[in-house]
């Protein structure tokens, strides 16, 4: 009686055990298609003409995202604040929204690798000549995060942005802009 006693003991704390690990790989899965806001830090560079006129700086930005029905897309709302000085007496300051597609690599990592494109508008102030407006522009970039928990996940990212001025009279070329990062992102 004691023996099947042990044998029901041993069968029930196996099957449990077998269970937690299916559990937590479902938990560990569904962390990254929850809706997620957070913020990132990090070197914003003028590449191209501009970066001519104007010198890398840091640069700082907040995001917004949720997934879509299927569990790799994700949409996403960022914005950022980004100033631009020179040598001379030139600065520009930079302030994009744009919405963006966010799409995960399927592949099951403990990291996460994610690329986006997205377009929007951008707030431009050129200073000492006190213009500012709102021009067109497009990015794409990519994303590599890690779970730090349930809720807190860390990641590096690395995005394009195109500030669109083909539509201005005399204007032969639009700028370009690289922002790495570190970010910090929370699940909701």
């Amino acid at each position: 009686m004691k023996r099947i006693s042990l044998y029901c003991a041993v069968a029930a704390i196996a099957l449990l055990a077998s269970f937690s690990d299916a559990f937590a790989y479902q938990e560990r899965k569904d962390y990254f298609s929850k809706p997620q806001f957070g913020g990132w830090f990090g070197p914003v560079t003028p590449v191209g003409d501009l970066a001519k006129r104007v010198e890398t700086n840091l640069g700082g930005g907040a995001f917004f995202r949720f997934t879509f029905p299927w569990p790799y897309l994700k949409f996403g709302i960022d914005s950022s604040y980004q100033k631009f000085k020179s040598k001379g007496v030139n600065e520009l300051q930079f302030v994009p929204v744009f919405g963006n597609i966010l799409f995960q690599i399927p592949v099951e990592f403990p990291v996460r690798f994610q690329f986006k494109a997205g377009a929007g508008g951008g707030w431009l102030s050129v200073k000492p000549d006190n213009k500012n407006g709102w021009d067109p522009i497009f990015m794409g970039g990519f994303e590599v995060s890690f779970p730090a928990g349930r809720i807190v996940n860390i990641g590096l990212r690395i995005d394009y942005i195109y500030i669109y001025e083909g539509y201005i009279k005399g204007s032969k070329n639009g700028g370009h802009i690289i922002n790495t990062g570190i970010q910090l992102y929370f699940n909701i």
